[in-house]
């Protein structure tokens, strides 16, 4: 399982390498999601600790009572893709 730092920079490379037309909204959204989790529950974010105590919905749903109101599609998107990350494993 890779650690959440890992996962996010796997994540941010694997969406800037697509030809989106406003790859910032899923970036910000990224942004936004740290910001709670730094607010509500820092350690989540030190090594495999997010993916540890939360599967990808159990997460989704988290964050949307932190939040305090409903995922936006970039949110989401982000959300599945840090999850789909944290078990990619790299062959060196």
């Amino acid at each position: 399982m890779n650690s959440y730092n890992k996962s996010k920079q796997l994540y941010i490379a694997d969406h800037l390498s697509k030809n989106l037309s406003q790859p910032e909204r899923r970036l910000n959204a990224l942004k936004a999601i740290e910001k709670v989790v730094k607010a509500k529950n820092p350690e989540l974010l030190n090594g495999t600790g997010l993916f540890e105590k939360y599967s990808n919905p159990g997460f989704a749903e988290q964050y949307e009572v932190w939040k305090g109101s409903s995922l936006s599609g970039a949110e989401r998107s982000v959300i599945t893709g840090l999850f789909k990350f944290s078990s990619f494993e790299l062959n060196d």
